[in-house]
Order: structure tokens, then sequence, then C-alpha cells
């Protein structure tokens, strides 16, 4: 009687682990860790940078229209080098001394011819200069690409959002998997570590065989090295899943059980890649445009206000402004230009060219994934059934082992398939939810929401 309570024991045991286990959860949780990684990754804060980076650049490309103003201060003093002789000493003395002899004084002295240095000395010049743009195509052109660029740089950010969340939500998937592989490990060890024991008092009473005992200590240590492995296995698929989302590789994650929905397989028609590719489209038609601009002429205009004089005197005599506008016109360049539009012209064609090439793998990725969801989810119903019959045989299985007419090869070999089968459904799952996350991304739907 000891011996039938044990096995009753341990049939209900493997009964209840068999039956004890659910295959789908909640996406409250996931949800909260996506937007964790959304707001935390290192690699989008990087992204984000380049963002704001490439809004510098377009105020700045903005800023070039407006004046400019800048002091200027210059001294400069010499001696020697080229001169002139201004001989008013020659001119104006026999003059001076005609009028002393009719005036009968020396009103009027004699003077030395003067000599003029080329170089200044002790010379001063200060002034403000403003300085505006009148006319000038590149600036326009520039102001065009930068802003183009700060929209490939936000492209470029969403693109690499959805990958993240596609790959959040697979590392999240297979965290649950490797979980609920450990427990099933942990349920079957303990079934085994029961059978070993169920053996060994079978043997104590004389009704065992050595034989049998050795076949159950044996798939007991065989069911210890894949507790070892699915928990190793584990801990690196949490490692994983928090470094997408940056946290420490050893935080606890937050898995949630409730009834997972029918998904959506819609897809969506216009994805950032071919917005990208477009963009630069776009920046190469801007940048075509400057090319073919070359001759137009640059013209600028300033105003300066300053005083300039000798020996630091500053008065209404030294004040001055200056008011000029200046043309720059191409005329001869050995024909960079033309080779410039040229090359420019072959850049356009490319990505014209891209774009076919990309819309068509998108539409191919966007066909592909569906399809993978569908067969997967056709796999995973199909493991459902073979787990439930895997089941059946293990009942019809355990009914003879009871009445004695099975031996314990077939029971452990009965209950292995119910254990592998169970594996099997887990896997499935597993690659069902990581083909909607796949179609998902090649549909890009989720919405994207940023801090």
């Amino acid at each position: 009687m000891i011996i039938m309570r044990q096995k009753m024991i341990l049939l209900f045991a493997i009964s209840a682990s068999m039956l004890g286990h659910t295959f789908s959860w909640s996406q409250g949780a996931l949800e909260n860790y996506i937007r964790q990684g959304l707001d935390s990754n290192l690699v989008l804060k990087q992204r984000s940078i380049q963002l704001e980076k490439a809004l510098l650049t377009l105020n700045t490309a903005k800023s070039n229209f407006l004046p400019s103003v800048n002091f200027n201060a210059s001294y400069t003093t010499a001696e020697g080098g080229r001169y002139s002789e201004l001989p008013v000493g020659d001119m104006l003395n026999p003059v001076y001394s005609t009028l002393n002899q009719m005036t009968g004084t020396n009103a009027f002295p004699q003077i030395q011819n003067q000599q003029i240095n080329f170089l200044p000395n002790n010379f001063y010049d200060t002034y403000l200069r403003t300085s505006v743009p009148l006319l000038n195509m590149d600036m326009i052109s520039n102001k065009r690409i930068q802003e183009q660029k700060v929209e490939l740089t936000s492209l470029d950010m969403q693109v690499y959002a959805r990958e993240l969340v596609k790959n959040i939500k697979v590392a999240y998937y297979n965290v649950i998997m490797a979980s609920k592989s450990v427990e099933v490990y942990e349920s079957n060890k303990k079934i085994l570590e029961q059978n070993v024991a169920l053996n060994e008092a079978l043997i104590k009473q004389g009704k065992g065989l050595k034989v049998t005992l050795v076949k159950a200590q044996t798939e007991l240590m065989k069911m210890n090295t894949s507790v070892s492995t699915a928990k190793n296995q584990l801990k690196n698929a949490q490692a994983y899943f928090n470094f997408l989302i940056n946290k420490p590789l050893d935080s606890e994650i937050i898995l949630e059980e409730a009834t997972a929905e029918n998904p959506q397989l819609e897809v969506k028609q216009e994805r950032e890649e071919l917005q990208l590719i477009n963009q630069s489209i776009d920046v190469q038609e801007s940048v075509l445009r400057m090319n073919k601009n070359y001759w137009v002429p640059k013209i600028n205009a300033f105003l300066d206000l300053g005083s300039q004089g000798t020996n630091w005197e500053v008065s209404r005599k030294s004040a001055y402004y200056m008011f000029g506008v200046s043309a720059s016109i191409p005329i001869y360049n050995g024909s960079r230009n033309q080779q410039q539009i040229k090359q420019t012209k072959y850049d356009l064609e490319n990505a014209r060219l891209q774009l076919d090439q990309v819309a068509q793998q998108l539409e191919l990725q966007r066909t592909q994934a569906l399809r993978n969801v569908l067969n997967a989810q056709e796999n995973w119903e199909t493991a459902k059934v073979q787990l439930e019959a895997s089941k059946e045989y293990f009942a019809l299985v355990s009914g003879a082992n009871r009445e004695g007419l099975t031996n314990q090869l077939e029971f452990i070999d009965a209950s292995n398939q119910v254990i592998n089968a169970e594996l099997f459904v887990l896997i499935q799952y597993q690659n069902y939810l990581s083909s909607l996350a796949e179609l998902e991304r090649a549909a890009a739907t989720y919405p994207l929401k940023f801090n």
C-alpha cells in the first residue's frame, strides 16, 4: 500500500506539472519597458544629439542672412622708406620776402621745403563695419539643404527607434521563454527525484530492479544539466534585455501573465526608410540647383563708421563713414562647375534607383513577415495539439503503469514526450510572438513617442 501511495503521488505531481503551465501574457509591462528603452537607450541618445547638432547647423545657416557687425582697430608708426619732396619753401619764400619788403615787417617768415613719407607715422584707424549679403545663392541653397538634413536625421532616429522596439520585444519574449523553460525543467526534476526515491524504496522491499534505479538516476543527472543550461540561458536573456533598455544587467524583469490578443495584421504603406531616401533625393536636387546657379553674382554691402588720424587726435574732422557694395561674378574656373553638376546628376540618379530597390525590398519584407506570422501561428496551434496528444498518451501509460503492465522505460519515455511537447509549444509561441514583432517592424505600425 505504501508503494502504491507513492506511485499515486508521483503520477499526480507529473499530471499537475504538465497541466499547470500557461503560455500567454499581457503587454502592460512590455510597453513600460519599451518606453524606458526609447527614453534611455544609449544609441538612441546619440542619435538625439545628432539631431540637436543638425538643428544648430540649420540655425547657423539662417543666421548667415543677418547683418554682421565687427569692431576693427589698427595703429601704425614708421620712419624712412619712400618719400616725396614738396618744395613749398622754394615756391613761397620769394613771395614772402617781397611781402616783407613791401610792408617793412617780418610778418612772413621763411619756411623749409617738406619731405612727405609714404609710410604713416603714429597713425590710427578704428571703425565699426556692418556687412550684409544682398544676393548669395549658395547661402539660400545651404539653408534649404540644412532644413532637409534635419529631417534626414529625424527619420534616421525613427528608423533606429523602430528597430529598437522590435529588439526589445523579441528580447522580452526570449526572457519569458527562458523563464518558462526553467520552470518546466525544475518541475520535471522534482518528478525525477520522486521517481528515484520510489525505485529506491522498491529495491529495499525486494520488488525493484537495479537497472531501473540506474536509469532513473541517469535521467535525473541529465535533467540537472538541462536545468543548469536553462538557468544560464535565462541569465543571458535577462542581461541582453537590460542592456537594450540601459539598465544594470542583473536588474529584475517583470513578466506579467494574461491572455494574448489576436494581432492586427495590417501593414503600413509608408516607412521611414522610404521617407529617408526621398529626403536624400530632395537634398541632391537642392545641391544640383545650387551648382547650376554658380553663374549668379554674389553681392554684398558694407558700411564703416569710424575715426582715423595721427597722434591719437579725435575730433569731428577725424570721424568718417564709408559705404560700399561688392560683387563677385565667376567668369572661368576650368569647367569645375560643370563637372560638379554632372557628378550631382549621377548622385541623384543613384538615389532614385536606390529608392526603387529599397521599395521592392521593403515590400518583400512585409510579405515575408506576414507569411511568417501565419506560419508561426499555425505551427503554434499544431504544437498545442501535439501536447494534448502527448498528455493523453502519458495518461494511458500512467494507467498501465499502475496496473504493472508497462516498465519504467516506457513511463519515463512518456513523461519525456510531454516535457518535450511542452517545450516545443513554448518555442513555437516564442516564434509566433517574435514574428509578430517582425511584422510590426516591417509594417512600421508601432506608435513611436519621444520625450
